[in-house]
């Protein structure tokens, strides 16, 4: 057994190249596998690759394997996908003073020391709304028969409901930051999971309530949850595990968001045993993948 591991850890060493950043000397870089995740109807392309390495515990074989996945598309895009909230944008939704537009110009994904940051900054603007008691008007001039055959030119008044009279009663502006982590939940799962956003609010319209970014009745949680965890997918993740390694049901260590060079970069590490008797073949497999 101790032969055949040093007889991997050489072959290893000659097939990989080098990196610092995300590559050990002792891993096979298998990838990158691309895939585009539909977000709201934003396109999301991701880049994982995974890194396997064989190494020796107690007298047994034990396949390690960590999948990188690159999400600086998602962070190109939080902004479009952002966009597709479905905020409140009319000002005159109803004849009363409740009437909220929320605007949010900045919006941003953020790799942490320990994580990432949905951040986003905007205001709502309240709105009254109510019906104007004058109406509009407009002169016509229609062609009538006036009798005995006569056809002239009469003038007609027109009149319609009067616009709407719209009135700013507040503007709140607002900047919050919603952190964001990569989770193992169980040996087979992995989740994005939030904790309490920090909120700044700079006026006195009181929107948030319970730890929870609520913006005129939109739960921004909720929305960006939905959203990260659609592309954030484990389950597209793990496409760049060869299939010879997933036929050893390898159950997951850890996860975690990181910073890669300013790309935000989710990991999935897991682990598994490995029968003796199969490790020739699995070397043999594994080195066909890499080339």
């Amino acid at each position: 057994m101790r032969v055949r591991f040093i007889a991997f850890a050489a072959a290893l060493y000659l097939a990989v190249v080098p990196n610092a950043n995300a590559q050990s000397n002792d891993e096979v870089a298998i990838g990158p596998v691309e895939y585009t995740q539909d977000v709201n109807g934003v396109p999301v392309t991701i880049s994982a690759t995974s890194f396997v390495k064989l190494v020796t515990t107690d007298s047994k074989l034990s396949l390690h394997v960590r999948v990188l996945g690159d999400l600086i598309d998602l962070q190109k895009k939080i902004g479009a996908i952002v966009d597709t909230f479905n905020l409140p944008s009319n000002n005159c939704g109803s004849y009363s003073p409740n009437n909220p537009v929320v605007s949010i110009p900045r919006k941003e994904l953020k790799p942490t020391a320990d994580g990432a940051v949905f951040s986003i900054g905007g205001s709502v603007t309240m709105w009254q709304c109510v019906q104007n008691p004058v109406p509009n008007s407009k002169l016509d001039w229609e062609i009538r028969n006036v009798g005995f055959g006569i056809k002239t030119k009469v003038p007609v008044v027109r009149t319609w409901p009067g616009n709407p009279i719209k009135t700013i009663l507040v503007t709140q502006p607002f900047d919050a930051d919603l952190p964001v982590y990569l989770v193992k939940n169980n040996e087979h799962a992995v989740g994005v999971q939030f904790s309490k956003p920090d909120i700044e609010l700079k006026g006195n319209l009181a929107f948030i309530t319970k730890g929870v970014l609520k913006i005129a009745g939109i739960n921004i949680n909720d929305k960006a949850y939905d959203a990260l965890q659609k592309a954030i997918d484990p389950q597209k993740l793990s496409l760049a595990i060869p299939e010879e390694v997933m036929k050893y049901n390898p159950i997951i260590e850890s996860a975690r968001l990181f910073d890669s060079g300013g790309h935000l970069t989710a990991e999935i590490s897991m682990s598994a045993l490995v029968p003796a008797d199969t490790i020739n073949a699995l070397i043999k497999e594994l080195m066909a993948k890499k080339a």
